[in-house]
């Protein structure tokens, strides 16, 4: 046999055990959460009613054309939110995961599935998902998403415990006086961790919080950890 052929034998078996290292580790995953499957949580709060004005809608929550489980991808396989809103913390904008993404489970995992089945034929049209976008402010309005998401800023204490959302909603108004308010009285980060499902470890990391933890009333801040940012009009309007 050639040198070329061992070499291709090689890294055939390699891309076999890898394949099957992956779909045993998810399997694994699935063991262990299959108690959990019937505790997810998916009934999220909805935002006090605002006026929205020139943003989208408050509690909007359009049918996507595949319905995506926030749940299961995050509360159970605790994927975390950048894995597909790959430059929200890099970007004004949060970014939507490509289809090759998504491709890279669902090659192997689920494929019998509808959804799954409406994923594969995108991918094999080479077509991108039309997500309906649900989240939108005024034009003359620039919101990065990186200087908040950098400054220790939840995703869930804008949009809400999408992690609960069986079907994302808008859970903000996005209105002005909602992100001024923000600016003005500070941002507590325990209760943005708190929102997000997770409280900060001792040595710096996170740790997954229990549902009664993660519904528990703000606590009181301790003096110098509320986090207050400019809110002249230039910050936003530039």
């Amino acid at each position: 046999m050639s040198r070329w052929r061992v070499s291709a034998v090689i890294a055939g078996l390699f891309a076999i055990g890898a394949i099957a290292t992956g779909v045993s580790a998810y399997q694994g995953v699935q063991a262990a959460g299959a108690a959990a499957d019937t505790t997810l949580v998916t009934n999220a709060p909805r935002g006090p009613w605002g006026y929205s004005a020139a943003s989208s809608d408050q509690n909007d929550s359009p049918v996507q054309p595949i319905k995506f489980p926030h749940p299961v991808h995050v509360q159970k396989l605790a994927m975390n939110c950048v894995y597909c809103h790959f430059s929200a913390n890099k970007s004004p904008d949060p970014g939507m995961p490509a289809v090759s993404t998504c491709m890279g489970c669902h090659t192997v995992v689920a494929t019998a599935k509808p959804e799954i089945k409406k994923l594969a034929q995108y991918a094999n049209d080479r077509k991108p998902i039309p997500w309906i976008r649900i989240h939108k402010v005024p034009d003359y309005v620039n919101f990065p998403h990186m200087r908040h998401v950098n400054a220790g800023v939840t995703c869930q204490s804008c949009h809400g415990q999408v992690q609960k959302m069986g079907q994302v909603f808008q859970f903000s108004s996005l209105n002005m006086g909602w992100c001024v308010s923000c600016h003005v009285s500070g941002y507590d980060p325990a209760a943005g961790d708190r929102a997000s499902g997770f409280t900060r470890a001792a040595n710096g990391g996170f740790q997954v919080a229990h549902d009664e933890v993660a519904a528990a009333p703000a606590a009181t801040a301790a003096a110098g950890t509320i986090k207050k940012a400019r809110y002249d009009c230039a910050v936003c309007h530039y």
